[in-house]
């Protein structure tokens, strides 16, 4: 996560194979990210990037139409449309959070310089394709993430086994997925653990298309596409994607 929070150093606080059993089937590993550059403020992207409000939650598990979300007073974002969100199939936290971040300590993003893909790493292969199930997953993560004292969930999207892309922390806030590397850095992580089983063909497909439409969104070079394992040490994301990033990227096709 961006540098970790500042009153929670431990050493081994955020190693991807530290995890919990969560309640109903969750169970998840922790995760941490940044790059100096400040190319790219963040607005524009198809998705609805304000922070969580309680007046504009709602449930929406069974619906991929995100709600209009406020903007904060003085926030970098510009606001887009449920219908630009809709079109490229990002599904708003709304879907499947029940809390917002820990709004006393989050970071502002900023600016975009850096994005950086993981793997869920969870203890057995995952395995879930329903979209319910999935939702309640994700609520799993953030809880076990807020337990370990993050300000919300670490990463800004995930990508699940039915090539889905969900909102999972703001955009508009720096997450927490890369240890001691997260500013202006964008956190991806695709579900599944990658050392034992493979990303799904619609995963792969989303992997492209999807970097590729945040990389032009905030005019990134193809260098600025990392891995987790390429900016600290790890094995995130895995022996079956880790060489898929690096075919795409040397095809120019992220």
């Amino acid at each position: 996560m961006t540098h970790e929070s500042q009153d929670s150093r431990p050493a081994d606080l955020l190693s991807r194979r530290t995890i919990l059993a969560l309640a109903g089937a969750a169970t998840v590993a922790a995760m941490v990210g940044c790059d100096k550059n400040n190319k790219g403020l963040v607005g524009n992207l198809p998705d609805p990037l304000a922070p969580y409000s309680p007046r504009t939650m709602a449930p929406a598990v069974g619906t991929n139409v995100p709600p209009t979300l406020p903007v904060p007073p003085n926030s970098p974002i510009t606001p887009t449309t449920p219908s630009q969100a809709a079109a490229f199939g990002i599904i708003p936290r709304s879907a499947w959070a029940k809390a917002g971040p820990d709004m006393k300590r989050v970071d502002p993003m900023g600016t975009v310089g850096l994005i950086t893909f993981h793997h869920s790493g969870d203890p057995k292969a995952f395995l879930i394709n329903d979209y319910a199930e999935t939702a309640a997953h994700l609520e799993g993560v953030r809880a076990y993430h807020r337990s370990r004292n993050f300000q919300d969930i670490g990463y800004h999207f995930a990508i699940d086994r039915m090539g889905r892309i969900w909102q999972l922390r703001p955009l508009a806030y720096e997450g927490q997925h890369v240890r001691y590397n997260n500013e202006h850095n964008v956190g991806v992580v695709v579900l599944g653990n990658f050392d034992i089983q493979a990303p799904t063909a619609v995963q792969k497909e989303k992997v492209k298309s999807f970097g590729l439409l945040l990389r032009k969104q905030y005019g990134l070079p193809i260098s600025k596409v990392k891995t987790h394992q390429e900016i600290v040490s790890t094995e995130c994301p895995g022996d079956g994607m880790q060489p898929y990033m690096i075919q795409v990227r040397k095809a120019g096709l992220i």
